[in-house]
């Protein structure tokens, strides 16, 4: 089980992708929108952010950035947007998320890639910050 944060703008997708990761055996909890955002990346025994993309006011590779900066945990960072699967990959290289995944995928495709980017992190944790 993975402690998992989902921001999004949109509540109706955080919700539903909050309902299938806890059905999945995660505990999920949602912020909506981006700000405030960086704070709620400052949970204690955060595993995983997943990550919107478009959100008004503060992007979400912005926020990435952000949260990157900000002092304390960590956690893996999947970006997550309704952009095509291509540019997406290439922008998540480009803020060093852990990886992304368009919202068109199907919700059993989302699931089993937030397994698989975890499961990378259990075998290779990030080194700790300098």
């Amino acid at each position: 089980m993975a402690n998992i944060l989902i921001i999004d703008d949109d509540a109706l997708y955080a919700n539903m992708l909050e309902q299938r990761l806890s059905r999945a055996g995660h505990d999920v909890s949602s912020h909506v929108g981006p700000f405030g955002g960086t704070v709620a990346a400052r949970r204690p025994n955060l595993d995983l952010i997943i990550l919107d993309v478009f959100m008004p006011g503060l992007d979400g590779g912005a926020l990435l950035d952000l949260i990157r900066q900000s002092s304390g945990p960590r956690p893996r960072v999947i970006l997550c947007s309704s952009m095509d699967a291509a540019p997406l990959r290439q922008l998540a290289m480009q803020h060093h998320a852990d990886g992304s995944i368009p919202k068109s995928a199907g919700r059993q495709q989302l699931v089993e890639y937030v397994d698989r980017v975890l499961s990378r992190a259990a075998i290779s944790p990030r080194p700790p910050r300098p």
